[in-house]
């Protein structure tokens, strides 16, 4: 069979007899859609923030072994002839110790199994996994019905209750869903540098000129060669881009512990967004909260994907930095600060009064558009920062991004003139004289509380 294409001189003529004969039939066909009520174009759906957390059922082996002693069948180690060919010290399921595990034969890609004489429990240790297998059962708070999983996110496990006699089911038409998470709540810190690259302490250039690096490669936006330039120009010293990336790394390591601990003025308003970085030729996410009416940064959180793990963790530090008082916050319609909010509620027994902001214009439908003008000061910082780490292109390392974001941050709320406060920074402070605080010199020394 021979197949010809065909001329271009019939392509138009042909295309536009298809689309006559479409119209014509589109108007015979034409069906008007109006659903009867407003659709929900919410990102996701989540349970009622009144809604009470699951009953956990965790094993423990020693509640298993009363048990079965209690009823006249104690269990008793192994009498083991091998030692086990994997090393393991308890079982993945009840915690038994090692004496009650044996060798259970190879799964099917070869990798050897265990079983818990206790629970009965069987797993490959040495098998990789992308979720541990170790998990509760989660039972519904409202039919005690056993939550069955619905679907794999990457941090979290989402669980529904399938019971049709759920009390939930019949009275509210809903069913009950729950998300467990794979990290732990309560312990999310916000990312700071995790090593002193030099002791700052015993350097040959002294604090003036590591100082003054810090106004030129923080301060000005320069990148570090530029910096190396402008110290050769100005104080006459020439350390290499190294060494300024050094210092910034070991400052920052030594000041980001003590940012938590500043006393900040806050409004009870907070704006909270992310925005990109690159780092190492790849993007990088950059959470951000800032006070609402002050204008000074709350918290920042880099990390490298934009998911709820990273809004979880910049609202937990907000929460912990009002101490128990209330606040509204202010995002824009991303799903992940619906997430967070939800998680708040749910692990860190805390009420967060969320106002989502959509789009970029005015909606006159979004009974939250009086907090557009908080939502529309974190853009603006991003266009500051962009400009400001224009220069720099792309970080050449996460530790470099985190440090000149945490000494940003200082910069920013302390040393930073604003034309919106009559050219002073958001937070002044003084030192032991009395004298406001403008340069890295006098910040690191009130810092490390040493002039306060």
């Amino acid at each position: 069979m021979i197949s010809r294409n065909l001329p271009n001189f019939l392509l138009k003529p042909l295309m536009n007899f298809v689309l006559l004969v479409y119209l014509f039939f589109s108007k015979l066909f034409h069906v008007d859609f109006e659903p009867k009520e407003k659709l929900d174009d919410s990102y996701t759906k989540f349970n009622s923030f009144d809604d009470p957390l699951p009953v956990i059922e965790q094993l423990n082996y020693q509640e298993i072994l009363a048990e079965a002693k209690e009823n006249g069948q104690p269990i008793k180690p192994v009498n083991r002839r091998k030692p086990l060919t994997v090393e393991v010290e308890k079982c993945s399921e009840c915690g038994a110790p090692k004496k009650y595990l044996y060798s259970f034969g190879h799964d099917p890609d070869g990798y050897q199994k265990l079983q818990c004489k206790v629970c009965d429990h069987q797993w490959a240790p040495e098998k990789p996994e992308l979720r541990s297998s170790n998990r509760p059962t989660y039972r519904c708070p409202f039919c005690g019905y056993a939550l069955s999983k619905e679907k794999e996110r990457k941090h979290f496990t989402k669980y529904k209750c399938r019971n049709d006699d759920c009390s939930k089911w019949k009275n509210e038409h809903k069913r009950y869903r729950y998300r467990a998470y794979d990290f732990d709540v309560e312990n999310l810190e916000v990312s700071r540098p995790d090593k002193e690259p030099v002791n700052l302490d015993h350097s040959q250039y002294g604090n003036f000129i590591i100082s003054k690096a810090m106004d030129f490669y923080v301060g000005l936006g320069l990148s570090l060669r530029q910096t190396k330039r402008a110290l050769k120009l100005a104080y006459n010293v020439s350390p290499s881009a190294q060494t300024i990336q050094n210092w910034t790394v070991s400052l920052a390591h030594r000041l980001g512990p003590n940012i938590k601990d500043l006393d900040l003025p806050l409004s009870g308003i907070v704006a909270v967004d992310e925005t990109y970085i690159k780092i190492k030729g790849s993007w990088h996410y950059l959470f951000t909260a800032i006070d609402g009416k002050n204008g000074c940064i709350i918290a920042q959180h880099l990390s490298k994907h934009r998911d709820a793990k990273g809004a979880i963790t910049i609202l937990k530090r907000i929460i912990d930095q009002y101490q128990g008082r209330d606040f509204v916050l202010v995002s824009d319609m991303a799903p992940i600060y619906r997430t967070a909010v939800h998680a708040a509620k749910a692990f860190l027994k805390t009420d967060v009064d969320h106002r989502q902001v959509k789009g970029l214009f005015t909606d006159d439908d979004n009974s939250d558009e009086v907090y557009r003008p908080y939502k529309n000061i974190i853009e603006r910082f991003f266009g500051t920062y962009k400009a400001h780490y224009k220069r720099h292109k792309s970080f050449s390392s996460f530790d470099g991004a985190l440090a000149h974001l945490t000494l940003y941050q200082l910069y920013f709320n302390y040393i930073k003139p604003h034309s919106s406060f009559d050219n002073k920074a958001p937070l002044v402070v003084e030192d032991s004289r009395g004298q406001p605080i403008n340069s890295w010199a006098q910040l690191i020394r009130w810092i490390n509380k040493t002039d306060k």
